[in-house]
C-alpha cells in the first residue's frame, strides 16, 4: 500500500485582506486539482495548516507556499491511511487563538533547534513547560515537564498569571508544532519572564531527530491519526473517543451493536458511553431509562 505524505506548517506574516482572499482561492484550487486533503487556516497574521497528498504533490505544494511566505519550516510524516476526510482552506481572525488578537509575533525569537534543545536538557538544570491541553499532555510529554492543566489554549494566559515558577528561571517551552509557543512565549514575557526559550518545530520536529529520548509517550495530532508515536508513525494505541474526541485507549465492545472501539477514560464513567458512537449512546440511554434520553442528559 502506498504511503500518504503529510506536512504540517505555519508562518506568521502580515497579509492584507485581499492577499488572504487570493491565497484562499489559489490554495483551494491547488488542493482540489491535486486531490489533497487537510485543513489550512489563513488570517491577516499568516497561515497554519496540516495537509496530506502524494509524495509528488506535497513537495510541489511546499514550493507554492514558500513562493508566498518565504522560508517555512515543514514537519513531515507519512501514513498508510488517510488522516483527513476533506480539503478545507478557511479564513479566520487568527491562525491560532490565545484570546488576545493583538498578540501577533513579528519575528521568531529565543528559538532552539532540536539539537540545541537536547543539549540544554543534557547539560543544564531548567524548567520544561508544556503549552498544550490536558488531553494532549495525558498521552505524552517531555520528562518532568510542567503540565499547565488547561483545556484550551485561551486559558494559557491565566495559567501564566498564577504560575509560581520563578521569573529568574530558565524555561524551555514547547508544543506540538511550534505555533502555540510563539504566542505563549509573548504572553510569558508580558508577565515578566525574560528567560524563556521555545522548541523550533515543536515535538514533531524534535521526534524527527531524537525519537525515544526525552519525550515520553505519544504526540497528539489534530486529525484522524489521533497521535503519532516516537517514529512519527500513526498511533496504534489511541483513537479518537467517539463521544468527546479526546484520545481513547480503552478498548471496548459496544453494549448495543457489539462493534469494537476505543473510548477515553473519562467517558467510561458513563454507562451509556460504553458504546461505539453517539448514536449508539443515545439509543442505549433510552434502554437504560426514558429519562436519560431527555434533553440535557449526557449522551
Amino acid at each position: 500500500m502506498s504511503q500518504i505524505s503529510i506536512t504540517a506548517f505555519y508562518k506568521f506574516l502580515t497579509l492584507t485582506k485581499a492577499q488572504v482572499q487570493n491565497l484562499q482561492e489559489e490554495l483551494h484550487e491547488f488542493g482540489e486539482t491535486n486531490d489533497m486533503r487537510g485543513l489550512i487556516i489563513l488570517a491577516e497574521e499568516g497561515i497554519n495548516g496540516t495537509v496530506s497528498g502524494t509524495s509528488k504533490t506535497i513537495p510541489t505544494f511546499q514550493k507554492v507556499l514558500q513562493s508566498h511566505f518565504g522560508e517555512t519550516l515543514f514537519k513531515n510524516s507519512t501514513s498508510v491511511s488517510e488522516p483527513f476526510r476533506r480539503w478545507f482552506v478557511k479564513i479566520r481572525p487568527e491562525i491560532v487563538s490565545i484570546g488576545n488578537a493583538q498578540a501577533i509575533p513579528t519575528v521568531r525569537h529565543r528559538s532552539l533547534s532540536p539539537q540545541e534543545w537536547q543539549h540544554i536538557l543534557d547539560t543544564e538544570e531548567v524548567v520544561v513547560l508544556d503549552a498544550r491541553n490536558t488531553y494532549e499532555t495525558r498521552i505524552g510529554k517531555f520528562k518532568h515537564a510542567i503540565d499547565p492543566q488547561i483545556r484550551k489554549f485561551q486559558e494559557f494566559p491565566q495559567f501564566v498569571q498564577h504560575c509560581t515558577v520563578s521569573k529568574e528561571k530558565k524555561i524551555l517551552l514547547y508544543c506540538t508544532g511550534g505555533i502555540r509557543c510563539e504566542k505563549a512565549l509573548m504572553t510569558m514575557e508580558e508577565h515578566g519572564y525574560k528567560n524563556v526559550f521555545q522548541l523550533e518545530g515543536g515535538i514533531l520536529k524534535y521526534l524527527e531527530q531524537f525519537p525515544c529520548k526525552n519525550f515520553e509517550g505519544e504526540c497528539f495530532v489534530f486529525d484522524h491519526r489521533t497521535a503519532v508515536d516516537q517514529e512519527l508513525r500513526p498511533s496504534k494505541m489511541y483513537a479518537l473517543c467517539p463521544h468527546c474526541g479526546d484520545p481513547g485507549d480503552r478498548i471496548i465492545s459496544c453494549v448495543l451493536c457489539k462493534n469494537t472501539c476505543r473510548v477515553c477514560r473519562d467517558c467510561l464513567h458513563y454507562p451509556q458511553k460504553h458504546t461505539c458512537s453517539k448514536n449508539c449512546a443515545h439509543h442505549y440511554s433510552r434502554q437504560l431509562s426514558p429519562a436519560a434520553a431527555a434533553p440535557g442528559a449526557p449522551c
